[in-house]
């Protein structure tokens, strides 16, 4: 018997809505609230699913068994898990329209890499929306920088940091007076749902984020660069000496406060090679994409470190 696609507000990717179970789809179709996006599905082994709206989360009654897990791990990979080897490695995948799946399980380990991914626990499906009109704020503190140097968006995970790094992005690349913005998405969420054709928008799909960063200063001239989520103390160096060609980075990490930011090795290279100007705590009130934000200057932060 074909299996009937729940999905009447168009609240899920059609795509997703077609391997995940028809009870859950329609259970989230009840409990999301009209007007609202559904920001993440989490799936759990034998426990309850969930659904993230407006930065709240909804307990489902669906619970899944560890063979529907497995099943659904292959169906997301569209029947490949080597094709998917790499990214797996890292704990996600990466599907269309810019989906990013969080996968945990137990890992499979040779020589201290991790090369796959057993008993799948859970899964955690963000699903990206078009970027809204935010972001004015943070550009306004861009431009009191005189675009000279970069500005950090940091706070805990589920704020929505990546929505609004991409209103960024929109904003600093279009208008009447376009930068050109290179967007390094190393993980393939971030520029999928950026689709203006009138954009002056490089997109660096896939790249480490040092690298990435290093050829859109090299070959791209970019005068603008955005990317997600930096702290890594390799990465860090790699970002320095991009930072030596002048172009600035607006960029977001995972951080409760300037102290916490700044107790990172890799945090702590980017702030002494004066790469970020400001950084911005950013700040969301539930149900919405209504940011508040609290900027540190560079001696600011300096001093209370």
């Amino acid at each position: 018997m074909q299996n009937i696609v729940v999905n009447r507000r168009a609240l899920l990717p059609r795509f997703l809505a077609e391997v995940l179970p028809a009870s859950l789809c329609e259970e989230i179709d009840r409990r999301v609230p009209e007007g609202a996006l559904v920001e993440e599905v989490r799936l759990r082994r034998d426990r309850c699913a969930s659904v993230t709206v407006g930065g709240v989360n909804l307990r489902l009654l669906a619970v899944l068994t560890g063979a529907q897990m497995e099943r659904l791990l292959l169906d997301l990979c569209a029947g490949s898990l080597y094709a998917h080897s790499e990214t797996l490695g890292e704990g996600y995948l990466v599907l269309p329209s810019g989906v990013r799946v969080g996968v945990c399980g137990k890992a499979a380990v040779v020589a201290g890499r991790i090369t796959g991914i057993e008993s799948i626990s859970a899964f955690s499906v963000r699903l990206p929306h078009r970027a809204p009109p935010v972001g004015g704020e943070v550009c306004a503190v861009f431009e009191d920088l005189k675009r000279a140097s970069g500005v950090l968006l940091f706070s805990p995970p589920g704020v929505g940091k990546t929505t609004l790094l991409r209103g960024v992005a929109a904003r600093l690349s279009g208008g009447e007076h376009p930068l050109r913005v290179a967007l390094v998405d190393t993980r393939g969420e971030l520029g999928a749902t950026v689709t203006d054709k009138t954009l002056l928008l490089d997109v660096l799909s896939g790249y480490p984020r040092g690298r990435g960063i290093g050829i859109a200063v090299r070959t791209l001239s970019a005068e603008v660069i955005v990317c997600d989520e930096v702290g890594d103390l390799g990465e860090a160096r790699e970002i320095v000496a991009a930072h030596t060609g002048g172009v600035p980075l607006i960029a977001t990490a995972h951080a409760a406060s300037v102290r916490e930011l700044l107790s990172r090795p890799g945090m702590r290279l980017l702030h002494e090679s004066r790469v970020f100007g400001a950084y911005v705590r950013v700040s969301r009130a539930e149900g919405d994409f209504s940011y508040s934000f609290d900027v540190v200057d560079w001696e600011r932060a300096d001093a209370d470190f």
